[in-house]
């Protein structure tokens, strides 16, 4: 739950602490008009079926300059509202998007997206449409879910090796 003032945080000093399943995270500032911009263009990217963008890749889509983009870059990633790869030269992650080839795919016809995890991969249906969601096992064990209005079938049950709270301790391995 979000801080009210006098407890946990405070929106009069853009200050909130929000605790939950997902553990503490301390946001101290909104983000400015150029970083949303920024983080726009990502995911236009990434919707695009494009790998993880490059600063070059943002600049040249936007019209900003490259230096201000990679500036923007390290705000974003510091915030957890992006993963860079451990280069930072490249967006790794854009939640629920993932930026490089994983074992989790998103398929709409013959568009697809890279996800972090089976349950990013379902988000990116839940934000594009109807399709197929594909995982693979680290045992090369394929599986398949279909959603079709909503309704995914088969059935099944989703195990999380991490829990949701720790999540960011290692984000690349959760």
């Amino acid at each position: 739950m979000a801080g009210r003032c006098g407890d946990q945080g405070c929106l009069r000093e853009r200050h909130w602490v929000v605790e939950g399943c997902f553990g503490a995270f301390s946001y101290t500032r909104q983000v400015n008009a150029f970083d949303r911009s920024v983080r726009a263009a990502v995911f236009e990217h990434l919707v695009a079926g494009w790998p993880g963008p490059t600063p070059g890749d943002i600049a040249e889509r936007t019209g900003h300059p490259t230096e201000a983009v990679a500036e923007s870059f390290q705000r974003l990633a510091a915030e957890h509202r992006l993963v860079l790869t451990p280069e930072g030269d490249r967006v790794m992650m854009a939640h629920p998007f993932s930026g490089v080839p994983t074992d989790y795919r998103s398929e709409i016809g013959d568009r697809r997206w890279w996800a972090n995890c089976g349950w990013d991969a379902f988000a990116i249906l839940a934000l594009l449409g109807d399709g197929e969601v594909r995982a693979r096992s680290e045992e090369g064990i394929e599986s398949t879910w279909t959603i079709r209005n909503g309704v995914v079938r088969p059935d099944g049950l989703v195990h999380f090796v991490v829990p949701a709270r720790r999540f960011w301790d290692d984000i690349g391995f959760t």
